[in-house]
C-alpha cells in the first residue's frame, strides 16, 4: 500500500489484497494503464476538493505506482519526531502558518538518518539527540514554480537530553519552535499538515507505546 496527502486530501494505492476502508470513491485498473490515464485520474482528484479521499486499486499495485510518481519531480527529504527523555515532551515548529516537524531535504551523498539528526539541529538547535529508528516514510505533493514535487519524507524517531530553549531557523521561515506535552500536541494538530496529523496520531498518541505519557 502506498498513500499520498494532495492538497491535504488522501490518495491511496492499494493492491487487490488490501483492505480499501471508508473511501469516498474506489477506482479500480489492471496496472498497465498509461501514465497520461494516471494523470487524468489524479488531475481530476484534485478538482474536485468535495472528494476527500480516494482509493485506487490496482492488480499491479508497484507498475502503478512506478507510474505515478513519474508523473511528478520527486524530492527526498528526511525529519525527526523528537521526544525530550527528560521532560517528555514533543518537539514541534510553526511555519507557513502551520504547525509541524523539523524536517529538510536530504543533500546529495547524504543519508536519510544522518539528514535527518542535521535537519533538526539546524531547524531548532536542539541537539544531544539519540535516533531509535525510522518510523514511516510520508508522501505529499505541492507546486514550485512550472512544475509539481512529490516531496518523500523519511520519518525517524529521537529522543533528546537537550533542556535549552529551542532557537526557531528564521531563515527557513520558521517562526516558533517549542517543546510540547500531550495537550499542547493534540491542540497543535489542530493547526497542522493532514500528514503530520496522521504520523503523530499514528507513531506517538494513539499507540500502545506512548512517550508522551
Amino acid at each position: 500500500m502506498y498513500q499520498v496527502y494532495i492538497n491535504e486530501r488522501l490518495l491511496k494505492f492499494v493492491s487487490t489484497y488490501d483492505p480499501i476502508g471508508n473511501a469516498e470513491m474506489v477506482i479500480k485498473l489492471k496496472g498497465n494503464e498509461p501514465k497520461d490515464y494516471l494523470k487524468v485520474l489524479v488531475n481530476a482528484f484534485e478538482e474536485n476538493p468535495q472528494t476527500e479521499s480516494l482509493v485506487i486499486q490496482s492488480e499491479n499495485i508497484d507498475e502503478t505506482w512506478k507510474k505515478f510518481t513519474s508523473i511528478y519531480t520527486i524530492l527526498k527529504a528526511a525529519g525527526g519526531v523528537v521526544i525530550n527523555s527528560q521532560t517528555n515532551k514533543l518537539l514541534m515548529i510553526f511555519r507557513n502558518g502551520k504547525w509541524d516537524l523539523p524536517k529538510g531535504k536530504i543533500e546529495t551523498g547524504e543519508e536519510p538518518d544522518v539528514a535527518a539528526v542535521r535537519e533538526v539541529y539546524e531547524e531548532t538547535g536542539i541537539g544531544e539527540l539519540k535516533l531509535s529508528k525510522q518510523i514511516k516514510t510520508s508522501f505529499h505533493t505541492y507546486p514550485y514554480k512550472d512544475t509539481v514535487i512529490l516531496k518523500k519524507t523519511y520519518w525517524f524517531l529521537m529522543s533528546s537530553t537537550d533542556l535549552s530553549e529551542p532557537i526557531p531557523q528564521q531563515e527557513e521561515g520558521i517562526v516558533e519552535a517549542r517543546w510540547m506535552d500531550k495537550a499542547e500536541v493534540k491542540k497543535a494538530l489542530k493547526n497542522a499538515y493532514s500528514s503530520i496529523v496522521e504520523l503523530l496520531n499514528e507513531q506517538i498518541l494513539e499507540t500502545e507505546y506512548r512517550p508522551l505519557g
